[in-house]
């Protein structure tokens, strides 16, 4: 039976945004890719970051003690969490995204792959090659897979 790699089941689609580019237009490709997070790369396509949409999210909400400081308690907070939306929009993701991105290479086990992505509550996790961002795995990968029957000439049971 063949050993399942990363390789086997990795999208091949490098929807990627760049360090340098604003925070807005990351938020516009996440929404118009339906996606929860976007590898960062740099100009020779080399993985430098990951943005998710907690990364963003994150900054936008106010703390506990921004709360208790206000007049009242349950004033307002959603123009607050507008306001600071609006003002790092013009931001760079460089600003806001996870420095040390985990990736998996792509001769890595699919059970290692599941097993990152489930303890580390990971939706979607890079591919790299050589340090160069060449796919991407989400958790609909997996069944994906298996609806298709897995390894060519296994077919799932019914």
């Amino acid at each position: 039976m063949k050993t399942i790699i990363a390789e086997d089941i990795m999208s091949r689609d490098l929807t990627a945004v760049m360090s340098q580019d604003r925070v807005f237009d990351a938020i516009h490709v996440l929404y118009s890719h339906g996606l929860s997070g976007l590898p960062v790369i740099d100009d020779d396509w080399r993985l430098v970051g990951y943005l998710s949409e907690s990364d963003i999210l994150k900054p936008t909400i106010p703390t506990y003690l921004e709360i208790l400081a206000q007049s009242t308690f349950f004033g307002n907070e959603e123009n607050l969490l507008f306001q600071r939306f609006g003002a790092m929009k013009n931001d760079l993701v460089k600003d806001f995204m996870q420095k040390d991105p985990v990736f998996v290479f792509p001769d890595t086990s699919i059970m290692t792959v599941a097993d990152m992505m489930l303890r580390k509550k990971f939706k979607r996790l890079p591919v790299t090659e050589e340090g160069k961002f060449i796919g991407i795995i989400d958790r609909g990968a997996f069944c994906e897979f298996l609806m298709e029957g897995g390894i060519e000439g296994v077919s799932p049971e019914r």
